[in-house]
């Protein structure tokens, strides 16, 4: 097996699991569903890159994350009160990402009901602009939230 098919393979599993049986009566747990895999995705995300930023070559311990049932946040070390806030609203199945150091960043990201109400998928925007599908991995989201703690516009 390669890394390219371990990662497809993973998103057809959850493609699959996805489908429920009969529409209407499982949209909220379609939803539920879609929501549990934001705060996953949105976990591992972050960890990745700080993972990977932090093993540059002059950058280690740069950058710690903290994610937990009650407060995420991602901060640069040293600085542990500042930094990006993540409040994950279950009630509305949304994830928002907050930052005012060193560029203000906001970006909020909800779970929808696809086209054919059998899947879910993500939809985000920046500010109150409306949301717009999220195509693939929350990597781009990240990664501009990343380069806003550090004062660059990505």
């Amino acid at each position: 097996m390669s890394e390219r098919s371990i990662k497809l393979a993973r998103f057809i599993r959850r493609a699959r699991g996805c489908q429920p049986e009969t529409k209407q009566e499982n949209h909220v747990e379609l939803l539920d569903k879609g929501f549990a895999f934001l705060k996953i995705d949105i976990e591992r995300e972050f960890h990745n890159q700080i993972s990977d930023l932090n093993n540059e070559p002059g950058c280690k311990g740069t950058l710690g994350c903290e994610f937990t049932s009650n407060k995420s946040r991602v901060f640069k070390s040293g600085e542990e009160d500042k930094g990006l806030s993540i409040a994950f609203n279950p009630g509305e199945r949304t994830a928002e990402i907050k930052g005012k150091e060193a560029i203000r960043f906001h970006y909020v990201i909800q779970v929808r009901l696809g086209p054919d109400e059998t899947t879910w998928g993500y939809a985000g925007s920046e500010n109150s602009e409306v949301a717009v599908p999220i195509n693939g991995k929350l990597d781009s989201i990240v990664e501009r939230a990343l380069f806003a703690l550090f004062g660059v516009e990505a």
